[in-house]
C-alpha cells in the first residue's frame, strides 16, 4: 500500500484542478474515479460557459456572486499563466482573449437579451435591466493591471448616472427585446483539463480509474480509501463527490435538475444568447458549438415533475428563432450544493471539513469558472500561503489525454 500526502476523490473540474495545484507545490497526490475517464459527469454535461459576472448583475445578493466570479478570473491570470494555452490576457480595459484555435477561450461572447415587451408595468425590472447594464459595461471597462477584480469599487463606483441613462433607454425602447453583448465567453474545457492533467501527472500524479470509494477508515495520522480492489493511504482526503458527499459526511446536499439539449443546423451566424425575464420561468439560452451544433438549456428546476414541461418550452422557444434545428439528444445536468442555512443557490464553491473524520475535506465546486479560485483557496485554507505561480507545465496531448472524457455534443457530432 503506497502512502500519499492527498487522496483525491473524484475526477471532475474540482478533483483535477486539486490534483494539480497540490502536485504544482510538490506533495505526492493519488487521484481516484469511480467512471473510466475523466471529466465523466458534470464536468462533461454544461456549457463551456466562462461567467465574467455578467448574468449575476440580476442576483439579489449585495454582489457576493458578481465578487465571488471577478475574484475567480483574478486567480485564473495569477496562478493559471504559465499555461501556454491560457489566452487570456488582462488589459487597461477589459480581458482580451488572444487568438488560437487550441487556446482555452474563444471569443465566443455571450448576449444577453432582455424582455421589454409587456414588461414596462414592473419598474423593479426595468431597473434591474439598467442596473444589470451599467454593471456589465464596468466589468467590460474594468482595469485589469491595477485593481483586483475582487474589489468591487470599479465596477460600481459612480454607476448610478449610467443606470439612470439606462432606465430611459429601456423605458422608450420599443422592441420585445433589449440586447447587449456581455463579456462573458466559452472554454475549450477538454484542452483546460488536458493541461492540468498532463501537467500533474508529469508532476507525479498517480490516476486511478474505475475506482470507486466505499468507505473512509480514519486514524490520527492517516486516512484510508477502501476500495474495491485497491486501498490508498494518505495524510489527507479531499472527497470530490458532488451529491455522493453525503455517503461520507454528514452534509446535506441540494440538488437541481438542469434541462438541457443538444441541437444541431444551428445557422453559421448565430450566436450565443440568453434570454432574460422578470419570470424567470421564461428564461431560455443557447451556446453555439462548432459545424453547427448548439447547448440549449434555461433555468435549473428544484422538482423532477417540471422537466419534461420545461423541455418543451425552452425547444419550442429555440424553433421560433430557427424553425431547422434539430433536437439530437435531451438530458438533465445535475447541479449539487451544501445545503445551509445563509447559502441557498449553487452558484459557489463550497471547501468544509468533514467532522467525523481527521483531515478529511468535502467540496463542492459551484460553478465551472469557479475552479480557478477553488484549487489555490483550497491551498491557502489548507497551507496558508499561495501556491506557485510560475511553474514549468505540458501539454496535454499524451498518453494521459485520452482519460478525459469528450464533452456529450464532441460525441454526438461524430
Amino acid at each position: 500500500m503506497k502512502n500519499f500526502d492527498w487522496i483525491i476523490v473524484g475526477g471532475g473540474i474540482a478533483g483535477i484542478s486539486l490534483s494539480e495545484v497540490l502536485t504544482r507545490e510538490g506533495h505526492s497526490v493519488v487521484l481516484i474515479e469511480k467512471n473510466k475517464k475523466l471529466a465523466s459527469e458534470t464536468t462533461r454535461e454544461f456549457h463551456e460557459w466562462v461567467h465574467t459576472g455578467s448574468l449575476y448583475t440580476l442576483v439579489k445578493d449585495k454582489m457576493k456572486t458578481l465578487k465571488y466570479v471577478l475574484g475567480s478570473l483574478d486567480d485564473l491570470l495569477e496562478f493559471y499563466s504559465s499555461f501556454s494555452k491560457m489566452n487570456l490576457e488582462p488589459t487597461e480595459r477589459g480581458l482580451k482573449i488572444l487568438q488560437d484555435e487550441n487556446g482555452w477561450f474563444n471569443s465566443n461572447y455571450i448576449n444577453f437579451k432582455y424582455r421589454l415587451k409587456n414588461r414596462k408595468f414592473i419598474i423593479s425590472w426595468l431597473y434591474s435591466v439598467s442596473r444589470s447594464m451599467a454593471l456589465i459595461e464596468g466589468i467590460r471597462k474594468h482595469d485589469w493591471l491595477r485593481r483586483r477584480a475582487g474589489i468591487l469599487e470599479s465596477v460600481t463606483g459612480k454607476y448610478y448616472i449610467p443606470i439612470l441613462k439606462n432606465f430611459i433607454k429601456v423605458l422608450f425602447n420599443k422592441n420585445k427585446f433589449l440586447k447587449i453583448q456581455t463579456t462573458d465567453f466559452t472554454t475549450n474545457s477538454r484542452y483546460l483539463l488536458e493541461d492540468m492533467i498532463a501537467t500533474a501527472v508529469n508532476n507525479g500524479l498517480e490516476i486511478y480509474t474505475d475506482t470507486e470509494l466505499l468507505q473512509i477508515n480514519n486514524s490520527e495520522d492517516s486516512v484510508l480509501a477502501i476500495c474495491k480492489n485497491e486501498t490508498f493511504r494518505g495524510k489527507n482526503m479531499a472527497v470530490c463527490l458532488g451529491s455522493g458527499i453525503e455517503k461520507f459526511s454528514d452534509f446535506k446536499i441540494k440538488k437541481n435538475f438542469a434541462p438541457i439539449a443538444v441541437v444541431k443546423n444551428i445557422k453559421s451566424n448565430a450566436e450565443s444568447f440568453v434570454e432574460l425575464d422578470y419570470f424567470k420561468k421564461n428564461c431560455i439560452n443557447i451556446i453555439t458549438k462548432n459545424k453547427s451544433y448548439g447547448l440549449v438549456g434555461g433555468i435549473s428546476l428544484k422538482d423532477e415533475k417540471e422537466i419534461e414541461n420545461y423541455f418543451n418550452f425552452m425547444i419550442n422557444q429555440h424553433k421560433e428563432h430557427n424553425p431547422e434545428i434539430e433536437v439530437i439528444k435531451k438530458y438533465v445536468g445535475m447541479k449539487n450544493e451544501v445545503s445551509t442555512n445563509n447559502e441557498n443557490r449553487n452558484y459557489l464553491f463550497h471547501i468544509n471539513k468533514v467532522s467525523k473524520y481527521n483531515n478529511v475535506w468535502s467540496v463542492i465546486p459551484g460553478k465551472f469558472t469557479l475552479a480557478f479560485s477553488l484549487a489555490p483557496e483550497f491551498y491557502r485554507i489548507i497551507y496558508k500561503k499561495n501556491p506557485k505561480k510560475i511553474f514549468k507545465t505540458h501539454e496535454g496531448k499524451g498518453k494521459f489525454s485520452h482519460l478525459i472524457a469528450k464533452t456529450i455534443w464532441e460525441d454526438l457530432q461524430n
